[in-house]
């Protein structure tokens, strides 16, 4: 039995929920390096280089997730698109 095709709307309010997901991940992923680096500060006394490292390790992070999810966004299309030929 063919499978029900999903309704466009559906289709778009996925796609649009993922996205705005990815702006939020950047900027958790930031504030929380610059917390625990801010923590780690005080409790060290190494103010500010955990700071600024952790916050490094964030943006990484940050990004890192951006890039898997716009790749995975990417190989969908390709197999919708794959699909639909």
């Amino acid at each position: 039995m063919p499978e029900k095709p999903e309704p466009k709307f559906k289709k778009v309010f996925n796609q649009v929920s993922r996205y705005s997901t990815v702006g939020l991940e950047l900027g958790f992923s930031i504030a929380i390096g610059v917390f625990a680096g801010y923590y780690l500060d005080r409790w060290l006394g190494t103010s500010p280089w955990l700071t600024i490292f952790l916050m490094l390790c964030g943006v990484a992070a940050g990004f890192k997730r951006i890039y898997m999810t716009l790749k995975s966004l990417e190989r969908e299309q390709e197999e919708e698109d794959a699909a639909d030929k």
